[in-house]
């Protein structure tokens, strides 16, 4: 039976072995919070200034490119390098919607050894009207890589009418702390991939059980007929003493 525990342990291991980066819900593909759909920003801690570092850059759809002729902007920058930075969107009409996803993209005009692209992250959500007020949930702590290029983050599903976004730190510079964009994104109705999980785990129990008995079985099977085995070795033995007695008194009178 030692290929049913070898094909247990497979399955486990594809199961659990799965990177967290993977959502079990899938996501949609528009960015609730771009100003395009109707995203808004709420409220913001600072920005370096309204002309080049504007924080509406952050749902423009677009980033530094670096080629000429320049069709993405800046991003966002903070008028310091002091933390945490907060920044609040709203969807269209400011309606609840139940979210997943979130991406941010580093890429800004700077270097990246300069430093100045946020690294630490927190997302949090409320579903109250009044973001002033409300009682904030965290859904997302992450970490972002000092890469210019979009970023992945999923979470589970959680309803917000509002997204805050906690910036931490930085990647070492005393100047400010910049980011080209940032969108997030409606977690969808299919739940096939969590199904499918749900599915596989329900068989890998019942192999389990079934292996479970198979090896009860055998162990009492082995047990009864060691027990049996024993009780007729001690009957052979009782059968035999009265030979080996009188064969014993014939040689000795």
């Amino acid at each position: 039976m030692r290929w049913i525990w070898v094909m247990l342990l497979a399955m486990v291991t594809c199961l659990w072995a799965q990177p967290p980066s993977k959502p079990l819900v899938l996501s949609g593909t528009v960015n609730l919070v771009a100003a395009a759909n109707g995203g808004t920003i709420v409220k913001f801690t600072s920005q370096l200034d309204d002309e080049h570092w504007s924080v509406r850059n952050l749902i423009d759809g677009t980033v530094w490119d670096g080629r000429e002729p320049q069709t993405g902007t800046n991003g966002w920058a903070s008028k310091e390098a002091k933390f945490p930075q907060e920044i609040i969107f709203a969807f269209r009409n400011r309606e609840v919607k139940l979210i997943n996803k979130v991406v941010l993209d580093p890429t800004i005009p700077d270097p990246t050894f300069i430093g100045r692209a946020a690294r630490d992250f927190e997302v949090w959500v409320t579903t109250n009207p009044n973001p002033d007020t409300a009682q904030w949930k965290l859904a997302l702590i992450g970490t972002l890589r000092n890469e210019k290029r979009r970023q992945e983050f999923y979470f589970l599903p959680t309803e917000a009418r509002y997204v805050k976004l906690r910036i931490l730190s930085n990647h070492g510079s005393d100047r400010y702390v910049a980011l080209g964009e940032f969108e997030v994104y409606e977690a969808t109705h299919g739940l096939a991939v969590l199904d499918q999980l749900i599915a596989r785990l329900e068989q890998l129990l019942a192999d389990l059980k079934r292996y479970r008995d198979q090896l009860a079985e055998q162990g009492l099977r082995a047990l009864t007929e060691g027990s049996e085995q024993a009780t007729g070795g001690e009957k052979g033995q009782k059968e035999q003493t009265p030979s080996e007695t009188s064969s014993g008194s014939q040689k000795n009178p």
